[in-house]
Order: structure tokens, then sequence, then C-alpha cells
């Protein structure tokens, strides 16, 4: 006998877990307000990455090709165009999810639900009309939105969310960027490498507070050189209208008022429930979030919780392997997820990217670790890229080596911690990865020198 389920929230969790069900022979119904791909695909990770990619582009043509030995003419950005293009890559990607949950025989019904009980979801249509859902199982895979900061000031039309600032056709002259995490340090360089005065307002003493120290601050004079202004241990507690430009008072480290035209609030995110009484319902919490076990079930039966809503990550990789979870779940089989491996990147350049525990962590845990480093100036393939600025760190327990974290600073280091992060999550020493051929001449070569870096044994470094 199928399942009948529902799921509310057409993002990477919701419609992962759609089409998860679906295979397995369920009778899945997903409702979402919006275009399919939530956040991530619509105004997160995706948008930004086409912007990256030019500016990437920019950044090449302007200084590295002349490395290279080329001789090419500076580029001239072009927002409007920029934005046509990462446009059309979303849309692209979202008629692509469309097709899969048309494929898979999922009911997609595009409008805003509302649980009634937790087997009743309304949904209510923009013709104004409504449809009640009957379901046995319910998935809650609402999603995020940005957290409003009580700052006076934050409502002027300058100050904009990271949606708003997507849509843009024309550059700022110059960008305060409110929150010195992932999404602010990502536009820094943006705009930056576009022709933008930006300046970064953190609160916290440094910027990417949850990564690797070390490598934060490898990073930091290659932001400054690009012309972005960090300012930490500061935050910002006014914003004033002068004419078409505003005025951010800040306080902390440095007392300024900085003068621009457009505001980045970059503060993070917080669950989005709409939709969900929460107190009705009686799904008990986790502070702000859903509590959940390692099935993601809530506490009340047949109810299941995902993505932004759960006390993990705020990742769509994460929200997606939930998904997965749940759905396992749901059909029987014996699962428990496990966070021991979730990898994190941050697309700067060099690019930004670690897994497991931080040095710091390992410190703060008491654990007796060791520490394996390579450089990419001592690797050939980066050096003919032009690109060997950083390094791979890898953490390994002392008596073992098995592997507690790694992290890396450099080219790809998005795509190059995925082979760190195989080995994190399954218990893995750095003799393993050590014994493991890696092809030459490779940026993973970094990684296998990294590995015997821990006792000391790297051959093209010392």
């Amino acid at each position: 006998m199928s399942k009948k389920i529902t799921v509310l929230g057409g993002g990477p969790g919701g419609y992962t877990a759609a089409i998860r069900a679906a295979q397995r022979g369920a009778q899945v119904t997903l409702i979402e307000k919006d275009s399919l791909g939530g956040t991530c695909l619509n105004r997160g990770c995706i948008p930004t990455k086409a912007y990256v990619e030019s500016v990437e582009q920019i950044e090449k043509l302007s200084t590295g090709l002349q490395e290279l030995g080329l001789d090419v003419s500076m580029p001239t950005p072009d927002l409007k165009s920029m934005k046509e293009r990462k446009d059309k890559i979303v849309a692209q990607l979202v008629g692509g999810v469309e097709g899969l949950i048309k494929k898979n025989k999922i009911e997609l019904i595009k409008g805003e639900g509302e649980i009634l009980s937790p087997r009743q979801v309304k949904v209510t249509l923009s013709d104004g009309s409504e449809k009640i859902i009957e379901n046995e199982v319910l998935i809650l895979a609402n999603g995020s939105q940005p957290i409003k900061l009580p700052i006076p000031g934050i409502d002027l039309p300058q100050v904009i969310n990271s949606k708003e600032l997507l849509e843009l056709e024309q550059l700022p002259k110059h960008l305060v960027i409110i929150g010195g995490g992932v999404i602010g340090i990502e536009f820094a360089q943006i705009f930056a490498g576009l022709g933008s005065k930006v300046t970064v307002v953190e609160m916290l003493p440094r910027i990417l507070a949850n990564l690797d120290e070390e490598l934060v601050r490898r990073l930091q004079p290659v932001l400054k050189k690009k012309g972005i202004e960090i300012l930490t241990g500061t935050k910002v507690t006014e914003i004033t209208s002068q004419g078409e430009e505003v005025q951010v008072k800040v306080s902390g480290k440095k007392e300024d008022t900085l003068v621009c035209d457009k505001v980045l609030v970059a503060t993070g995110r917080q669950p989005n429930f709409f939709g969900v009484p929460v107190e009705k319902l009686g799904l008990e919490m986790d502070g702000k979030f859903i509590k959940v076990d390692g099935k993601m079930a809530t506490n009340i039966e047949n109810v299941y919780a995902i993505g932004d809503l759960v006390p993990s990550p705020m990742l769509a990789h994460v929200a997606s392997y939930e998904a997965e979870i749940a759905v396992k779940a749901i059909f029987g089989e014996q699962v428990e997820a496990d966070y021991t491996a979730v990898p994190a990147c941050v697309y700067t350049h060099p690019e930004l990217a670690g897994v497991g525990l931080t040095e710091n962590q390992a410190k703060e845990q008491g654990l007796k670790y060791k520490v394996g480093k390579f450089p990419f100036s001592a690797n050939g393939r980066a050096l003919t890229q032009g690109a060997n600025y950083g390094m791979v760190k890898i953490i390994a327990e002392e008596e073992t080596g098995k592997i507690l974290g790694a992290h890396i600073l450099g080219p790809q280091a998005s795509e190059l911690i995925h082979e760190l992060t195989l080995a994190t999550r399954w218990g893995l020493t750095v003799d393993k990865v050590a014994e493991t051929i890696h092809a030459h001449p490779t940026l993973a070569e970094s990684v296998l020198e990294a590995a015997h870096a821990v006792f000391g044994k790297a051959v093209h470094f010392g």
C-alpha cells in the first residue's frame, strides 16, 4: 500500500524528499508558493556563483592572463548582462526541477500552505481559492528567511537583502555590507571585483567565524588587496537617509559614519514558520528550531522536519541529505543523520573550504592531534595555472592518524574538499589517503602531500 505524503516547501530539501518518496511508490503532493528550488537556486547559491564566475574571468583577463604571457585588454563589467545570464541559468535549473517533479508524477500545487492538523494542509491558490490536502505523512521543508536587525533606518529603500542585490542593473558606487559571514564575504568580492567600493562591517572579532582561523587569516590580505575594507569588532548602530545616499553609523573598534548608496544586510537567516502553527500543533522546539531525532522525525507521529527548520547547518546540501534520511525512515529503514562531515565552501578567489573539526575546535575539545600542511606554491599544477596561493591543511588524531577535519584555501577548494569529506565521514586515516595513488600533475596532489605531512613525511615540501 502506497503512502500519501505531503511536502510543504519546494526547496532543495522539499523537492528531494518529494522525488525520493515518489520513487518508492508514494502518492506525493508538493506545495510551493514560489519557484521550485528555494532560496539556494533562485536567490542564493546558484545566482551568486554566476556572478562569481564573471568576476573570476575579469580577474584573469586583467592580471592572470598577463602572467601567462597573454596581452589582453581590461574588460568592462556589464551588470545588466550579468543579471540576464544569471536569470537564464536559474530559469534553466528551475525548469529542470519542474521536469523531474512531473516525471515522477508528483502533484505540484502552487500556493501558500497552512497546516490545519498533522493530517490536513490548506493551500490558498493564486486566485484566492482554497484546497484541502489530506495526508498520512507530513514533511516540513519551509526553509528560512533573512533575520531582520533592530537597527534604526533598516527599512530605508537603500537597505536591501541578497535577493534585491541580485536584481540590480547598476553597480553601487559604495556598498556597505552588514555581516562578515559566507554571504557577506562572497558578495563583497563580487562587487569589489566589478568596481564598487565595498566595506564589510562584522560585529564578531573576525570574519567567517565558523571556518578555520588560520586560513581565514590568510584570506584576509587577499580580500584587502581587492579593495575590500573589513571592520571587525564593529556594529552598525544607525542608518539615516541623505538624499539618494545613506549614512551608516558604526561603533566598536572603529567609530565612524560611512556614506554609501546601498547597504546589504547579510547577517544570517532564521527558520520560516509561515503556515506552521507551532504551538497549536504541539511541535517540540529546540531553541528557535524544530526538535527532531536522528530520523528527522518530530515529536508528532508521522510529521518530519528537514533543512533550515531544524538545528543543523543551514546549507542546501544538508537539507537534501536530511530529505534522504527522512524518506528512508518513513519507509522503515534504520537510519540516523550523521553530521560528522559537512563540507562548507566560500566561493571567494581563492576559494575556502572546510570539513570536520577546525584546529581551534580540536584544541577546545582537548584532543591530541597533529596538523599536516602543504602549500599550493609547491604544487606544479597550481603554478601552471597561476593559482599558487593557499594551502591544504589536515587535522588528525596524534595516536591513530584518523582524520578529524580538513581545510583548504586555494584553487578549486570547493571541489578538492570532497576527498577529505569522504575520509572524515568514514573515519579514514591519513595513511589511507597517502597510500592512494593521485594523478600527476593535479591540484589533488596537495591533498596527498598534506596527508603525508601530518607525520612529517611530505616529499615536495619540508
